[in-house]
C-alpha cells in the first residue's frame, strides 16, 4: 500500500489530505495502525541526519497513537454494549434540522442495533439513527405511569357532565374513583388536576341525587302506611 507524504526539514506535513484505502472505509478522520507506521517510517527516511529523532521520541509517539486507538476502540466498545441493551426499550431521540437548526424530539422502541464501520445505529420504526443523537431512556415506571393517565383520562371522557348526571350513574362514578385510588403517588402525578376536580364534582352530585332519591322513598313509605292507615275499617263503628 503507497502512501504519499509532504516532507519539510525532515518532518512529515500533515496536510489533512492523505488518507488510504482502508483510512477511507473507516471514515476519512480516522487513523489506523497501517497508516501511523508509514507516517512514522518516512519521518525516520527523511530525517534530519544533524538532528536525528531520538528512539524515545519514536516509542513515545507510538505509545500516544496505541493509547487513542485503545481508547477508541474502548469507546467504540461501549456504545454497541449501550445499544445491545437499548435493544426493545423505548426511547426519546433528538434530531436538529441542519437548515434551521432547530431541535426536535421523537420518541420509539428500539427495533434492533446496527453497526457499520465506527457508526452505531439504532433502528426505531424502520428507520435507523445514530446513537449519538439519544436523549434519555424511558424507564418502564414512566411508561406504565403514562398509560395509566390515559387510560383515566378516557373513563373520564365517558362520564356525563354534572347537569346530566342521574342517580343510575352512581356504579360507574364509584369505578373511576377506584381506578384513580389505585394509582401509586407516581402515577397520580400523570393526571390533569382538572380531571380529578371534575371527577370530586360529579362524586358529590351523585350524593346530592342519592339522597334525594332515599328522601323521596322514605317520603312514599309514610304516605302509604297512611293510604292503609285510612283504609282499615273502625272496629268501634262495626261494633
Amino acid at each position: 500500500m503507497a502512501i504519499t507524504a509532504l516532507i519539510e526539514n525532515g518532518k512529515v506535513i500533515d496536510t489533512g489530505a492523505n488518507t488510504s484505502s482502508k483510512s477511507k472505509e473507516q471514515g476519512n478522520n480516522s487513523v489506523n495502525e497501517d497508516m501511523f507506521l508509514q507516517l512514522l517510517v518516512a519521518e525516520m527516511k527523511y530525517q534530519d541526519p544533524l538532528e536525528p529523532t531520538s528512539n524515545t521520541e519514536w516509542v513515545s509517539q507510538y505509545a500516544t497513537f496505541t493509547q487513542i486507538e485503545q481508547s477508541s476502540a474502548m469507546q467504540q466498545s461501549m456504545k454497541q454494549m449501550e445499544a445491545q441493551e437499548l435493544v426493545g426499550k423505548e426511547v426519546i431521540m433528538k434530531s436538529t434540522n441542519s437548515v434551521t437548526g432547530e431541535t426536535s424530539y421523537f420518541s420509539g422502541i428500539v427495533d434492533y442495533m446496527y453497526v457499520e464501520g465506527t457508526d452505531v445505529y439504532l433502528s426505531i420504526n424502520e428507520q435507523l439513527y445514530n446513537i449519538d443523537d439519544l436523549d434519555s431512556v424511558v424507564n418502564g415506571d414512566y411508561m406504565k405511569a403514562v398509560e395509566v393517565a390515559k387510560d383515566f383520562e378516557a373513563m373520564m371522557s365517558k362520564l356525563p357532565n354534572v347537569n346530566q348526571l342521574t342517580a343510575a350513574d352512581s356504579t360507574l362514578i364509584a369505578t373511576v374513583r377506584a381506578t384513580y385510588d389505585a394509582m401509586t403517588t407516581y402515577q397520580k402525578e400523570f393526571v390533569n388536576k382538572d380531571l380529578v376536580a371534575q371527577l370530586e364534582k360529579l362524586e358529590e352530585k351523585i350524593k346530592e341525587l342519592t339522597q334525594a332519591a332515599e328522601d323521596n322513598e322514605e317520603t312514599e313509605e309514610i304516605d302509604t302506611t297512611e293510604e292503609v292507615a285510612q283504609e282499615e275499617p273502625d272496629n268501634n263503628e262495626e261494633a
